[in-house]
């Protein structure tokens, strides 16, 4: 059964979520999508999780998709974790007894790794996708400092790369980060604008996120890409070489993606977050 509905955020902003759920679920999944995206990119998963009798529920982060709140902004990233939290509570309990795990894309994965950190013992396990723990392009001390001083004087400065396509497309390292399918930019739940202070709590927490890794201890299925142009997979590495916990498995890929959920080996990714579950049911 397809679901989908509205939550209020920690500060009352009002949240969207959809769900894909079972008459019977043995599981709940919480999936938290990655940055510019929503939670209707993830059908497939929802889909293939309800084949399995295990609920997914995901919601749009505040500032992206179907949720309030200006677009590609948040004043500070515990705010993400806030909300995680009241979701999670939410279809908790509801479903009890069956396990929680909790599922993140890039962004995503950022934030259901800080959230572990921070709040201990809430999930059986975790599954991280591509996590946003440091980010490929090299990024100068100085314009660090110099995000830091305008998320401070202008947090709500709206920045859209878009409008500079196809200048800023001319620089190598950054075409990545540019979508190459022309149907995100139709998609109109697709966010393509961000705010300084959204990148600065990004870059923050990625650093914050590899520096306490040994607070990181459950069980863990990672999915990540040897070449993503997006994500540094040495971050990835690092932080699964880090985390003090013997259930930990990871599954690289080597051709060169960032969301192994929307390329031709998404079946196999799948299989993978499948077998995990079903090891823990």
């Amino acid at each position: 059964m397809y679901i989908d509905g509205h939550f209020s955020g920690t500060d009352g902003v009002n949240l969207f979520y959809r769900g894909w759920v079972p008459q019977k679920p043995r599981a709940l999944l919480i999936l938290v999508h990655g940055a510019g995206e929503h939670s209707g990119r993830y059908s497939n998963i929802g889909e293939a999780c309800m084949d399995h009798e295990i609920a997914l529920v995901a919601p749009d982060l505040r500032g992206f998709g179907q949720s309030k709140g200006p677009r590609g902004h948040v004043n500070n990233f515990k705010d993400y974790l806030d909300d995680l939290d009241t979701i999670i509570e939410l279809f908790h309990a509801q479903y009890e007894p069956v396990p929680l795990f909790l599922f993140g894309h890039s962004f995503g994965g950022l934030i259901v790794i800080r959230y572990g950190q921070i709040y201990p013992h809430k999930a059986e396990g975790f599954i991280l996708s591509s996590p946003a723990l440091g980010i490929r392009f090299h990024i100068p001390f100085l314009f660090k400092k110099m995000l830091d001083f305008i998320s401070w004087m202008s947090p709500g400065l709206s920045i859209q790369p878009l409008k500079w396509t196809g200048m800023l497309r001319k620089v190598r390292q950054l075409k990545p980060y540019f979508p190459e399918n022309p149907a995100l930019v139709q998609d109109p739940f697709f966010t393509f604008e961000y705010t300084p202070r959204w990148l600065a709590e990004l870059l923050h927490n990625g650093t914050h996120a590899l520096s306490e890794a040994s607070k990181f201890r459950f069980p863990t299925l990672c999915l990540y890409d040897q070449l993503d142009p997006i994500i540094h997979p040495g971050s990835v590495q690092r932080f699964l070489n880090s985390i003090i916990v013997q259930d930990k498995k990871h599954v690289m890929f080597t051709e060169g993606l960032h969301r192994p959920w929307h390329a031709h080996h998404k079946h196999q990714a799948m299989e993978n977050v499948i077998t995990w579950l079903n090891t823990r049911l």
